[in-house]
């Protein structure tokens, strides 16, 4: 069980990471492992799945415009949909994000300003204020946004690196991290690193590196052998509903964007053909950065305080509406910037919220790699010790 690279966690994040190392050093023998049974069923089964290229910040910019370029390269395989984005500006909301969006190149990202009047009249859409929602004062349309199959995503990176000769081992749940230097009491001159892993079957596993793309479980797993990861869970939560179509449009074959709302960062994936609506809502303050069960489980009364209040308003005729599925997951934030995290201490690699390339290019020492739409990115950039990247501004 000796390999050159181990990668631990075989979602959409370790799976690309295993395919862009094995494309650039083939000669390397690397393992993607992972807790479950199958790839692509943890938190990266659980995400909205929803993209977009609209954000302030050049590091975001950068690396959502690749990593869209790449979807749209194999969009048959993954499910992708370029329906837009709706993203609802209150006065308040543009007031604060102008500049961020003067960041903004409009043929370059495709978007557009929507004045209340240009909202599609098939859109059955308050954009009145009351006493605790805002009004709809503009919509910023983006028109390279849109949605995927995660899961489809990172089993076509998955099924890429084994076509390269990578080998993937499921189930295999890492219980122990095995140290060099463990009877001396870890010196602090000595070259201390990981020399192996210990799977719940008590199998050990050998490498010169490991990368550990854990997601939401990255503070909780290395924290404990001393590495301060700075990534730290927050619960999500997603439900779809049940509708009437005609309550939210009045031509379901018009295509409707992805709605974000004005106020609670609500947003509406709409499946009207299928007479269905996907919701969620990015809320933060109160939500803790913890994971507080596993798996997490969705609340239908955060569903009812939380949400429904603002379907309620900005779509008063939906009426007649019921749960049809709930799901919940975590978020993998590192909070100070809400940008990626590539780091690497000893033979310890960790990644958060970045795309493959980046990852393989600094487990390979690279200074710059160049991505998918050949735009060059200096990897240490999204480093700890030696960050570089400013923080993004159009956060819904």
């Amino acid at each position: 069980m000796k390999y050159d690279t181990i990668i631990i966690g075989a979602g959409v994040i370790g799976a690309s990471t295993a395919y862009h190392l094995k494309r650039l050093s083939p000669k390397k023998k690397i393992l993607l492992i992972d807790k479950n049974n199958k790839v692509a069923v943890g938190n990266t089964a659980k995400s909205a799945a929803l993209y977009r290229n609209l954000f302030s910040s050049r590091t975001s910019q950068v690396l959502a415009n690749s990593s869209i370029s790449y979807y749209e390269s194999i969009a048959d395989k993954i499910s992708l949909k370029e329906l837009g984005y709706f993203w609802m500006l209150s006065q308040d909301d543009y007031q604060k994000a102008k500049t961020g969006l003067s960041k903004l190149d409009e043929k370059k990202d495709r978007f557009e300003f929507l004045s209340v009047k240009e909202i599609p009249t098939n859109l059955k859409l308050n954009t009145s204020k009351s006493d605790e929602f805002s009004e709809v004062e503009c919509i910023l349309y983006g028109h390279r946004c849109g949605s995927l199959s995660a899961i489809k995503l990172a089993r076509y990176y998955a099924t890429q690196f084994q076509k390269l000769g990578g080998v993937i081992q499921v189930p295999a749940k890492i219980k122990k991290i095995n140290l060099t230097e463990k009877n001396r009491f870890y010196p602090p001159w000595s070259d201390v690193k990981i020399d192996s892993i210990t799977d719940h079957n008590g199998v050990d596993y050998f490498a010169d590196d490991f990368i550990f793309a854990l997601g939401a479980w990255t503070h909780s797993f290395l924290s404990q052998y001393g590495i301060a990861s700075q990534i730290y869970p927050q619960k999500r939560q997603m439900f779809t509903l049940k509708i009437k179509p005609d309550q939210i449009a009045t031509d379901i074959k018009q295509r409707i964007p992805i709605l974000v709302l004005p106020t609670g960062g609500v947003y509406i994936k709409p499946v009207l053909q299928n007479s269905m609506v996907m919701v969620g809502s990015a809320n933060e303050l109160g939500n803790p950065f913890q994971m507080d069960a596993n798996p997490p489980t969705a609340e239908e009364g955060y569903f009812k305080n939380a949400i429904e209040p603002v379907l309620n308003h900005y779509f008063p005729h939906l009426k007649d509406y019921s749960i049809f599925s709930k799901w919940a997951g975590y978020y993998a934030y590192y909070w100070p910037d809400k940008n990626p995290v590539i780091e690497k201490i000893s033979n310890i690699q960790w990644v958060s919220g970045t795309s493959g390339s980046g990852t393989a290019a600094r487990n390979l020492s690279m200074d710059e790699v160049e991505l998918f739409d050949e735009t060059k990115f200096q990897v240490a950039d999204l480093s700890l010790k030696k960050r570089n990247v400013d923080a993004e501004e159009l956060i819904i």
